[in-house]
């Protein structure tokens, strides 16, 4: 793994502090995991290399916090208020592309291994909080977080013979094709086929969590 990482932090300024980095990483290898090169080393062990699975070219994080302190001039009900966005940019990982969709997947390999890349993915994170001191020092943090704001439907997975997350494009292949005109003669109606077919296909794992939101809060007594 070879890589350059640059970060860059600003200490609270007028009640603001800032965290950004990057990282631009290359990871390269003869195999992911153990299981790897089985099947293929009945010509020897092979040493080229290739991505490895975790290979993430790009990634860039921001973290921005505002806070407001308990001898601000603003009004006492904002005193220990704060809010913090988080964003994450990821390019995507390897995968290794196939020439003929299959009904769930895909045979035959196409260019390199791991020589395909999946989307890029964009994460933000948001959450507002809250110090309330009560009694003899102790404290309560109150807060609302949302996970995944924009609600983005970031790749995780994809079809390795069409580089999508919602079509393996078996249907339109030649033995899809002959698999419709099958069913036309069956007693099940296409429709049927079809409509099973498309929720097998969009897979929740594919696709990162939608957006989701929170409300807690965490005592210190």
């Amino acid at each position: 793994v070879k890589g350059f990482a640059l970060t860059y932090d600003l200490r609270r300024t007028s009640n603001v502090s800032v965290n950004a980095n990057y990282t631009l990483q290359f990871a390269d290898g003869t195999g992911s995991n153990s299981n790897s090169q089985r099947g293929l080393t009945n010509r020897g062990n092979l040493r080229t290399l290739f991505p490895l699975d975790f290979d993430e070219r790009h990634r860039f994080n921001l973290v921005v916090d505002y806070r407001i302190p308990n001898n601000s001039r603003a009004p006492k009900i904002l005193h220990n208020l704060g809010a913090n966005l988080q964003t994450t940019l990821v390019s995507g990982r390897p995968y290794t592309a196939t020439l003929t969709p299959t009904t769930f997947g895909g045979a035959g390999t196409e260019g390199a291994i791991n020589g395909a890349r999946k989307p890029s993915t964009i994460v933000l994170n948001g959450q507002v909080s809250k110090d309330i001191s009560f009694g003899n020092g102790s404290r309560m943090n109150i807060y609302f977080r949302v996970s995944n704001i924009l609600d983005r439907r970031n790749v995780r997975a994809v079809y390795s013979a069409t580089g999508s997350a919602e079509d393996p494009g078996f249907l339109q292949s030649a033995i899809g094709q002959q698999q419709l005109a099958a069913q036309a003669t069956a007693t099940r109606p296409v429709e049927s086929y079809l409509a099973a077919y498309s929720w097998r296909v969009l897979n929740p794992g594919f696709f990162t969590l939608p957006r989701r939101m929170f409300v807690g809060a965490v005592f210190s007594l």
